[in-house]
């Protein structure tokens, strides 16, 4: 049966969570039919190998070679465990819709390569990192992917030791220790959006974040926005005021300021206050990220590619030994693209 009669063959490189989707198995079935284990019955085997095939599934030789020789040092070991650690301030905290997103990347990039994953919350032990590492090691644990903070840029006990640890860093908002990292490319991202706003014929733009989000995507956004002339239409939202002080700010700034065009990082609470504005001609919201809801347009920093490159870039390190805090640490970006379906949608 061709691909065409299953699904849409996907644009780029075939994954094995195309397989997955197009076959309507989990990953690690894909994984194994195509490694003809016998665990999986021969006519699923079969199935899955041919859908394979028509899809013009590909494996990445890099990674190959690399799990070949994991797999076979696991065999004395025991199996690889990676563990991710979030900073949320409590274990009660709603998980934001851009950190889920990076989990599912990196659970689904785990399965695919043979990784266990433990999940770890810094808010669980008091934020005592010492103790956490303590835990990490005496559950055989190599591999660490350390989560953003979402409330304020972190310095990370000095004293701690991480010199039998591979880490990636998954955020600018670790300031240090600096650990090999991957992270959305805001700059580059937000300097796009602006030249495709042109194209759309929003001239004025502005840009409404509030201050612990400015420092802990490293002022990107901004300093993209200052590089187009907008520098004059952006509003940092102080931390220290309540939810109405901030709303009323945001309103009597938005009035002020004549623009098309608002990228936001709260659109929900930038909409509440367009919506009391009187005026005819309202601007339009666009979220800076995953918003919580989807009613808006938004940019697609692609989370999940983020977490499953973070899964890639650690299994070289395991690989290759690399443990510790590196001294010249690399950073990969990864491009987003603005999801512009809903964009006038959010206009008065």
């Amino acid at each position: 049966m061709p691909a065409s009669d299953h699904t849409a063959k996907p644009s780029g490189r075939v994954s094995l969570r195309d397989i997955a989707a197009a076959a309507g198995v989990c990953l690690m079935t894909v994984s194994l039919s195509l490694r003809d284990n016998p665990k999986i019955s021969s006519a699923t085997r079969e199935r899955v190998q041919k859908l394979a095939r028509e899809l013009g599934y590909h494996p990445d030789p890099e990674i190959s070679r690399l799990m070949k020789r994991l797999r076979t040092s696991r065999t004395a070991r025991g199996t690889t465990s990676l563990a991710v650690l979030d900073f949320y301030p409590r274990t009660d905290f709603t998980e934001l819709s851009y950190h889920r997103r990076i989990r599912q990347g990196i659970l689904g990039r785990s399965e695919e390569l043979g990784f266990t994953v433990s999940q770890f919350q810094a808010a669980t032990y008091k934020f005592n990192l010492e103790h956490i590492l303590k835990l990490v090691r005496n559950r055989g644990i190599e591999g660490l992917i350390l989560f953003p903070s979402v409330v304020a840029p972190l310095t990370l006990d000095p004293a701690a030791d991480w010199t039998d640890l591979s880490v990636v860093s998954i955020t600018n908002s670790i300031l240090s220790p600096r650990f090999h990292c991957v992270v959305p490319h805001q700059f580059a991202n937000m300097m796009r959006l602006i030249e495709a706003m042109k194209d759309h014929g929003r001239r004025k733009i502005s840009a409404v974040l509030e201050e612990s989000f400015d420092e802990r995507t490293a002022h990107h956004f901004t300093a993209a926005m200052n590089w187009h002339g907008h520098g004059q239409r952006i509003l940092v939202v102080p931390q220290a005021g309540t939810a109405a002080e901030k709303s009323a700010l945001i309103g009597s700034w938005i009035a002020k300021h004549d623009s098309d065009l608002v990228f936001a990082q709260s659109p929900e609470t930038v909409i509440a206050a367009i919506a009391k504005l009187r005026r005819k001609n309202r601007p339009a919201v666009a979220a800076l990220g995953t918003p919580q809801d989807e009613r808006f347009s938004f940019l697609d920093e692609h989370p999940e590619v983020v977490g499953s490159a973070a899964v890639d870039l650690l299994a070289g390190m395991l690989y290759y030994h690399d443990t510790g805090i590196p001294q010249h640490p690399r950073m990969t970006m990864i491009d987003g693209e603005l999801r512009l379906d809903r964009l006038t949608a959010t206009m008065g």
